[in-house]
C-alpha cells in the first residue's frame, strides 16, 4: 500500500489540476514529504510568469512531457526523467508548458512544510487564478514576488509590500487550512 495521497486537488485552468500529495512515510523535515503535481493535459499552455522567492528555495522535475524553464535568464526544456532543477531562493524563475502536449511537472519546497500547498489553496482556490488583487494579496501573504521589468528584488519587494498590502482591502481573505 501506497504511503503517498492526494490531500487535495486544485483546479489552476482549462484542462490543468494540482494535486497536493503527502508521503507519510516520509518526515516533517523532509523535502519529500510534501509535493505538488500540476497536471495539464495540453488543452491551455501553462504559463507561470517570473517571479521568485524570499525565504524558500524549490525542486522541479517532470514527470511526463516537457516544460520550458527559464531561471535568471538561462532556458533549460527539462524533460520526464531529467533530474529536479534545483531553484535557489531569490532565483528569479519561470515555466510554460508546449502547446497541445501534456506536461506533469513535480515541485518540492526547500525548507520543507506545507506553507508551499497552503500558498496554492489560496492562489488557486476560486478554482482557476485569482484576480489581480487576490492574486497580489495571495504573494504578500506568501512568499512569492513578481519579478518586475527593472529586475531590481528590492522594488520587486517594495510593489508586493504596497499593492499585496493593499488588495487585502479587495481580495478574499487567505483560507486557513486545505
Amino acid at each position: 500500500m501506497s504511503s503517498v495521497k492526494v490531500i487535495k486537488t486544485l483546479g489552476v485552468g482549462k484542462g490543468i489540476t494540482m494535486n497536493i500529495t503527502i508521503d507519510e512515510s516520509e518526515p516533517e523535515d523532509s523535502i519529500n514529504r510534501y509535493a505538488m503535481h500540476t497536471i495539464c493535459n495540453g488543452e491551455e499552455i501553462l504559463d507561470i510568469p517570473s517571479h521568485w522567492h524570499k525565504e524558500h528555495a524549490e525542486y522541479l522535475s517532470v514527470l511526463e512531457g516537457r516544460l520550458e524553464v527559464t531561471l535568471n535568464s538561462d532556458t533549460v526544456i527539462l524533460q520526464a526523467g531529467d533530474p529536479a532543477l534545483f531553484v535557489p531562493r531569490r532565483a528569479v524563475h519561470s515555466f510554460r508548458s508546449f502547446e497541445g502536449e501534456k506536461v506533469i511537472m513535480c515541485e518540492r519546497p526547500d525548507p520543507a512544510g506545507l506553507y508551499k500547498a497552503l500558498f496554492f489553496n489560496d492562489v488557486f482556490s476560486t478554482g482557476s487564478f485569482g484576480s489581480f488583487w487576490h492574486i497580489l494579496r495571495a504573494f504578500y501573504d506568501g512568499d512569492s514576488y513578481i519579478a518586475l521589468p527593472f529586475r531590481i528584488q528590492l522594488l520587486d519587494e517594495a510593489f508586493i509590500a504596497v499593492f499585496g498590502g493593499l488588495a487585502h482591502l479587495f481580495a478574499p481573505p487567505k483560507p486557513e487550512a486545505l
